[in-house]
């Protein structure tokens, strides 16, 4: 007896048989139809391999489960697909999984699952969803490929039947409770792609029994078992960082991680701990929470933590309250939040985007009306908060590049004039104790983020020569150019370290870096440059390199075109 598929049916209480099909999706089709049309309360079928077998539920569904269509989500941009090892490499499978979101919520599947399954990859060939995710991912890739559509689709679909065929011809291991680590570590190296690829696939073929997210992270780390984050070996990390940063992804999972929260404040303060590796877990705390914090705390975890902080960033967004209580608890939440995004050097955590988010996010909390009017409430106590001006300077200056700061331009004009104000020294700026080197960077690094925006009156541009100027004033007094250019050494010495000086990016174009550049010009107008330079050089040969490389730092150094 070949296999056949079981359907049964609800209806008033009561279950029948309503017909037999021999292929699977054809019975989970007729199952759906039967509800959607609402002849059965509930539907499943069941596989059964002969007469005497019991079965095995294969779809199992009710009308309170039917959820509308999985819609494709929006991808700009894809990598171009050649081979199946391309599609699981890290940006495929994230392509993927943004077009797939939908698709893998409702089944409760995740990407890497998915594509490790051949059963459920033949499911998602047989859904229209799938034409529709091939059609978008040829789109974007024929024109990379500089292929016609049509000839990158048809590559496509062969690379799905690929990984689906890869995916039921591959073996597995039964990795057992505890025992995750001691098979990652002997499991080979995770650079030989067969390796990771079996890795991979055995333990999504256990979290895949798991019908639930908070279930999937349960399997995880039961194969974990207990551990010490420190004492786990390298590769498992790497492995266990792509799998959590993957499951993180996941909104409906991240809510089952955190479990009954009582508002979206206290939800973002537990992600932008764990985030941080300040949360310590609480003993009515998920156990998936527990055992991601534990590992959050000791590990790297760089993907995740991007991962977490893209999340936190978009709640931040969001236009929904903080807390349910009035102005006056907004803006304490907000004030209690604050400080988990200032870092020990007193930065603003996450960059640009999260700079702009957490001022929309201040703005909305001071404003009754909650919409993004007038920011500079806001603004003024997130840089208050911030302990020193150049903290100050560099939040602001931050909040610029995006479009919400450009808003607020205002507010970022009126205080640099009053950050020019102060200092009058380099070392009022940054710490004397600092290298040379650094010191540079720092100063150069605020003239870079100064040019990179645009305030009225021209404002940055004002902020950066007086950079320049406090810059020139510094090194002169320091002597550090007389250091380099001292009459003690040779010329050879003296002109490369001017040049390497100039051609290392340290200097902007400006005041100081002119004057760096003349005390070179003045070596090459020397009579007798060349002589004097390769002095000591033994062969030609050596003095015609010499003059290559000299000509070489001249054009880096912006001296020769």
């Amino acid at each position: 007896m070949s296999d056949q598929f079981e359907i049964q049916i609800k209806s008033s209480n009561r279950w029948s048989l309503h017909s037999y099909k021999s292929s699977e999706n054809e019975a989970i089709t007729e199952a759906r139809q039967l509800l959607k049309q609402r002849i059965a309360d509930e539907a499943k079928v069941i596989l059964k391999k002969n007469e005497d077998d019991e079965g095995k539920i294969v779809f199992s569904e009710d009308q309170s489960s039917q959820k509308k269509k999985a819609g494709l989500g929006f991808i700009k941009d894809s990598p171009i697909f050649n081979t199946v090892d391309d599609l699981l490499e890290d940006q495929g499978m994230q392509t993927l999984a943004t077009l797939l979101r939908d698709y893998c919520d409702q089944l409760v599947i995740s990407p890497t699952e998915l594509f490790h399954d051949a059963r459920a990859l033949e499911k998602l060939t047989d859904d229209s969803l799938c034409t529709s995710m091939l059609d978008r991912l040829a789109a974007l890739q024929a024109v990379k490929a500089k292929e016609n559509e049509k000839d990158r689709r048809d590559k496509l679909y062969g690379l799905l039947e690929a990984t689906k065929e890869k995916a039921r011809r591959s073996g597995h291991d039964d990795i057992g409770t505890g025992k995750l680590d001691d098979y990652i570590k002997n499991a080979g190296s995770l650079s030989d792609k067969d390796v990771r690829y079996r890795i991979i696939l055995s333990i999504s073929k256990e979290t895949m029994r798991s019908p639930s997210w908070e279930g999937k992270l349960s399997v995880l780390f039961d194969l974990l078992g207990e551990f010490e984050p420190e004492k786990l070996d390298e590769k498992t990390v790497v492995i266990l960082d792509d799998i959590l940063c993957e499951l993180l992804s996941i909104q409906t999972l991240v809510l089952e991680m955190l479990g009954h929260q009582p508002d979206r404040f206290n939800a973002i303060k537990v992600l932008t701990e764990l985030c941080t590796a300040r949360y310590e877990p609480k003993k009515w705390d998920t156990p998936g929470l527990t055992k991601t914090a534990q590992l959050m705390r000791k590990l790297p975890m760089t993907k995740c933590r991007t991962n977490l902080a893209d999340r936190i960033e978009q709640m931040l967004r969001s236009r929904t309250s903080l807390t349910k209580g009035d102005i006056f608890e907004e803006k304490h939440a907000f004030k209690e939040l604050l400080p988990l995004f200032i870092s020990k050097s007193g930065t603003i955590l996450g960059g640009e985007g999260m700079a702009e988010a957490l001022t929309m996010c201040g703005t909305r909390s001071f404003n009754r009306d909650r919409n993004l009017d007038n920011p500079a409430e806001a603004i003024t106590y997130i840089v208050e908060n911030l302990n020193a001006p150049i903290l100050q300077l560099r939040f602001l200056l931050t909040l610029s590049k995006s479009q919400f700061g450009q808003d607020c331009a205002s507010v970022v004009c009126n205080f640099i004039p009053k950050f020019m104000d102060g200092p009058e020294h380099v070392h009022e700026i940054v710490h004397y104790k600092l290298p040379l080197k650094r010191k540079l960077k720092i100063i150069t690094g605020l003239q870079k983020m100064a040019l990179e925006i645009k305030l009225p009156g021209k404002m940055n541009l004002k902020l950066v020569e007086w950079l320049d100027e406090l810059l020139f004033n510094f090194l002169d007094e320091e002597r550090i150019i007389d250091k380099l250019d001292s009459p003690e050494e040779t010329l050879f010495v003296r002109a490369t370290g001017l040049l390497q000086f100039c051609a290392s990016g340290t200097l902007i174009e400006g005041k100081t870096l002119n004057w760096v550049r003349q005390r070179v010009q003045d070596h090459l107008r020397q009579p007798n440059f060349v002589e004097k330079f390769t002095e000591g050089v033994e062969t030609t040969k050596k003095k015609e390199l010499i003059i290559t490389q000299l000509h070489a730092m001249l054009k880096k150094a912006g001296l020769q075109q």
